[in-house]
């Protein structure tokens, strides 16, 4: 009895089993389906771009020296008259205390009478001009010997400097004692006089002068305009030369984006081209136009994310930045480029289309059936492909031709 029992129990399982196969053959399979309208397709690449200032000052030391003081960092905003960057200006402060004091002195000595003197005073700055001449000499010695070292690589860049400003030194001393002499001579000259002499004399040291304090008020670097401090290149207690860029201040207002554009790819770009300018947020990538303002002359080697050498050309892009999207200099984004586009096309994705009969086909969903349609292909870019053939607006494309269950006059739901 048990026996019999199991075997309609079997019977039973293996009946609902073929019951369920039997009435899921029938169901309509649900396939993620696309409808075909006509649409735009395009081919476009995109580039990274970064925003710069079109309004930038290069900010760079007259004198050079040695950096004691960086009040500001990078991408600091300051207003005009900020103070930027000072350098060591204690030697050149010396330099003009020395040059004050000999001013004092000839202006005591313009109330001597020099004329008993005259001989001794002569003799004393003849000696003072060989004492200079020589010491001169010795420091044009010391220069060249350094220079040599240096440009071998043998001497420090402080040393170097120390060496060349030694001789500035010593050849405007010997400038100095020789307009002395010159005007010493002068002084008892019929054409002359002991006026001229000290006017002469009191010329060249308050030239001196305001050429140092010149320098000293260089020593010490200003903010020009309002803006935001950028590529700051050195360090508090780094020397550096004169004319040397230290630090750039871009100044608020109009943006451009820069790119670099492979020589391949620049061919198809013209100015005056709209671009579609992309920013990656948190939320979602947010994108708004621009439009290309130059292309560079001539391309520059550039090294690609794998390490290969690139011959790319810079292209400039104004952009028309949304009131509700922040873009600063330094900014990174992306810049879709437009190369070709075909409007009212029927478009389909390539991953759709599969090899058929020496061609190519997609399955679609007609009256709630599977079929092969035969297609012509016609434009396309990477990822998408418009057809020409096969196809009429409204019809019902299977997005994946690998799912399973596809067979045709099989049930799909659309």
């Amino acid at each position: 009895m048990k026996k019999k029992w199991k075997l309609i129990a079997g019977a039973a399982a293996v009946l609902a089993v073929l019951g369920v196969l039997v009435f899921q053959s029938f169901q309509p399979l649900k396939l993620e389906l696309l409808e075909i309208e006509k649409r735009s397709i395009a081919k476009t690449f995109i580039e990274e771009g970064l925003a710069v200032s079109d309004s930038e000052h290069p900010v760079s030391t007259v004198t050079g020296g040695k950096v004691v003081r960086i009040p500001v960092e990078e991408g600091q905003q300051v207003e005009k008259g900020t103070l930027l960057i000072e350098f060591d200006s204690t030697e050149l402060v010396f330099q003009a205390e020395q040059i004050r004091a000999q001013l004092k002195s000839a202006a005591g000595e313009e109330a001597k009478t020099l004329k008993d003197n005259y001989e001794a005073e002569l003799a004393r700055q003849k000696a003072l001009l060989e004492q200079a001449e020589r010491s001169r000499e010795a420091a044009q010695n010391n220069f060249d010997r350094v220079s040599t070292l240096y440009e071998a690589g043998a001497a420090s860049q402080v040393e170097y400097e120390n060496a060349r400003d030694s001789l500035a030194e010593a050849e405007n001393r010997v400038a100095v004692e020789t307009a002395a002499l010159e005007a010493l001579n002068r002084q008892f000259d019929p054409a002359g006089g002991a006026s001229q002499y000290f006017a002469g004399l009191k010329e060249s040291l308050q030239a001196q002068l305001d050429r140092l304090e010149y320098q000293i008020d260089q020593c010490t670097i200003e903010a020009p305009s309002d803006g935001v401090v950028a590529q700051l290149s050195v360090k508090e207690g780094e020397t550096v030369l004169p004319n040397t860029q230290v630090m750039t201040l871009l100044s608020e207002g109009a943006l451009k984006i820069e790119t670099f554009v492979l020589t391949e790819d620049v061919e198809d770009i013209k100015i005056g081209m709209e671009v579609a300018l992309i920013q990656d947020k948190v939320d979602g990538d947010v994108s708004f136009p621009g439009t290309v303002s130059a292309i560079a002359p001539s391309a520059v080697e550039k090294i690609s994310a794998l390490g290969l050498e690139e011959q790319r050309v810079k292209v400039t892009v104004m952009p028309d930045i949304p009131e509700d999207i922040t873009i600063r200099p330094g900014y990174a984004l992306d810049v879709e480029f437009k190369t070709a586009e075909e409007k009212g096309q029927l478009v389909v994705p390539k991953t759709a289309v599969f090899p058929y009969n020496d061609g190519d086909a997609l399955w679609v969903v007609r009256r709630g059936k599977l079929q092969i349609q035969p297609i012509k292909k016609g434009f396309e870019n990477d990822t998408e492909i418009a057809v020409t053939e096969g196809l009429k607006e409204g019809d019902l494309v299977v997005l994946d031709p690998q799912a399973e269950g596809l067979k045709e006059g099989k049930r799909a739901a659309d």
